[in-house]
């Protein structure tokens, strides 16, 4: 029989250094091998809007990922071959990938929401999704723990799109929703110039405290007695609010860098996890 686990022929793992490759360590190696290829694979699918232009080849790249999936026994993506024996384990956490597709083909439409709830819904339809497939695949498909995990997901990416923020803003994508940019009064076009002004200082600074009460939501979620399983969860979590210790530390950084953690303080917080 052949051996789809991951090796360092399946493109685009999570490489030794990175918040997943640490988050994972204390899982089995099968459940966390399928876990790096399924990161793997939502980073590949995720960075099409990003990375294609013209919205017609970024269409087809999407639709050549949705047939990919569509019909895994015959993919031909070294990412998809390496997934399926996780997914023909855990056959319902194939309608979650379906499902997040689906978002980043919204994404190619709009890239504008009006409020927290449009966003939460968004993200819910992408990272929640990739969240609750990763639950099922390390054997977790209670009702609880998949709704802690999608809250998890979605709360991850609310950190992880205040990372990117001048990524975006250089690219002409605004995540922040409309109504917050009203309420504290900086228009589109400033935060696309990233002027600076005490009025962007205040939104900067709102939007990782809501962030950070996100996250908090959804720590409170977990369900008790998940053991060994619940530690990539955790560890993520600890990552999240140490990458918001920096964002606070340095709010007007989010609008001219990336800012991220270094390995050890990543393995530590990993490591600190339960």
């Amino acid at each position: 029989m052949p051996d789809h686990r991951p090796s360092s022929a399946v493109p685009g793992l999570a490489p030794r250094g990175t918040a997943w490759y640490y988050a994972t360590l204390p899982l089995p190696a099968t459940q966390r091998d399928a876990l790096l290829v399924l990161q793997a694979w939502w980073r590949a699918v995720r960075a099409i809007p990003y990375t294609v232009s013209d919205p017609g080849v970024a269409g087809a790249k999407l639709a050549w990922w949705q047939t990919q999936l569509a019909d895994i026994e015959h993919a031909e993506h070294p990412l998809l071959r390496a997934l399926r024996p996780a997914l023909d384990a855990a056959p319902q956490a194939g309608a979650h990938l379906r499902r997040a597709l689906g978002m980043v083909d919204a994404e190619l439409r709009s890239s504008r929401w009006i409020d927290w709830g449009a966003v939460h819904a968004h993200l819910d339809a992408g990272p929640g999704e990739i969240a609750r497939a990763a639950a099922r695949m390390t054997g977790c498909d209670a009702r609880d723990v998949l709704d802690y995990a999608g809250a998890l997901g979605v709360a991850l990416a609310r950190v992880g799109q205040l990372r990117d923020l001048g990524r975006d803003l250089r690219h002409g994508v605004i995540r922040l929703p409309v109504d917050m940019l009203a309420t504290h009064r900086v228009s589109a076009r400033a935060l696309l110039a990233r002027e600076d002004s005490a009025e962007l200082r205040a939104l900067l600074d709102a939007a990782v405290a809501q962030a950070g009460t996100a996250l908090d939501a959804a720590a409170a979620l977990r369900p008790p007695g998940l053991g060994r399983s619940a530690r990539p969860a955790a560890a993520m979590t600890r990552i999240g609010h140490a990458l918001l210790r920096e964002l606070r530390a340095q709010p007007q950084s989010l609008l001219e860098q990336r800012i991220a953690l270094p390995p050890l303080r990543l393995l530590w917080q990993s490591w600190r996890a339960r």
